[in-house]
C-alpha cells in the first residue's frame, strides 16, 4: 500500500484530484471495514474559484486555507453529508470532494447503511459518505495520521475524462469534475473530454484569475 504523505496533498487540488482516481479508500469503524476505488472526484481552489467553499462560509475557510491532508466535511441541502480532503499549494486554500466509489469490499455493511431501495452503493458524494460511515464530525480529522480511514495511491485509470462540476451555478468555467471514464460507477453523465496528466498545466487559469 502507498500511503500519501503531507507534501502529496501540498499541490494544486486539479493534480491531487488527479492522483486520486483509481486510488483506495479505505474506512475501519465500529469493527466493520469498507473499501471503495476512487472513479470521480471534483477540485475545488481558493476564493478565486466562485464554486468553492474558501470564498463563502467562514467554517470552510478555515478548514480549505488549513493544514493539507484534513478531511473538509460538510452538510448539502440540510441532508447529505459530503467528503472532501483538503489540498492545496502553499499560502493557498482548496480541496477535493468525493463523487464516487467503486465498492470492494464491506458490501453487505454498505447496504445496510443505504437501505434495501438503495441501487447504487457510493455512487454520488451523500450515498459515497453514507455507505463508508462518514459523518459531520469526522470534519478537521487528519487522513495521514488517522488509525481509521486510510488511501492507497499510486494506481492508474486509463482513461481520465473531464467534464464542468456538478451542481454548482458559479465556476462553470473550470472542467474540474475528473472521472474514470469506463467506470459504471460515476455518479452522473460520462459526457467529458480525455485528459491526461500533461493536459493538468492548461487546465489550470493564472493565478488570481476569476474562474466564473
Amino acid at each position: 500500500m502507498v500511503s500519501p504523505d503531507r507534501s502529496w496533498f501540498e499541490r494544486h487540488p486539479l493534480f491531487v484530484a488527479y492522483d486520486l482516481l483509481g486510488a483506495m479508500l479505505g474506512v475501519d469503524r465500529n469493527g466493520v471495514a469498507t473499501r471503495g476505488r476512487v472513479v470521480e472526484v471534483e477540485a475545488y481552489a481558493g476564493p478565486y474559484d466562485l464554486a468553492s467553499h474558501s470564498g463563502k462560509y467562514r467554517a470552510a475557510r478555515a478548514s480549505l486555507f488549513g493544514e493539507q491532508g484534513r478531511l473538509y466535511v460538510y452538510r448539502s441541502y440540510g441532508i447529505h453529508t459530503m467528503l472532501n480532503v483538503v489540498a492545496h499549494e502553499p499560502g493557498d486554500a482548496g480541496g477535493v470532494l468525493f463523487r464516487a466509489l467503486e465498492p470492494c469490499a464491506g458490501l453487505e455493511a454498505m447496504r445496510v447503511r443505504r437501505g434495501a431501495r438503495a441501487r447504487l452503493l457510493a455512487t454520488g458524494p451523500g450515498s459515497l459518505c453514507q455507505a463508508m460511515g462518514f459523518q459531520l464530525d469526522d470534519g478537521g480529522k487528519d487522513l495521514i495520521e488517522s488509525d481509521w480511514v486510510w488511501l492507497d495511491v499510486g494506481h492508474c485509470v486509463e482513461t481520465v475524462r473531464a467534464s464542468a462540476r456538478i451542481g454548482v451555478s458559479k465556476g462553470l468555467s473550470a472542467s474540474w469534475r475528473l472521472f474514470d471514464g469506463a467506470s459504471p460507477y460515476v455518479s452522473v453523465h460520462t459526457r467529458g473530454t480525455p485528459i491526461t496528466c500533461d493536459d493538468l498545466e492548461d487546465m489550470i487559469p493564472p493565478a488570481g484569475t476569476i474562474i466564473l
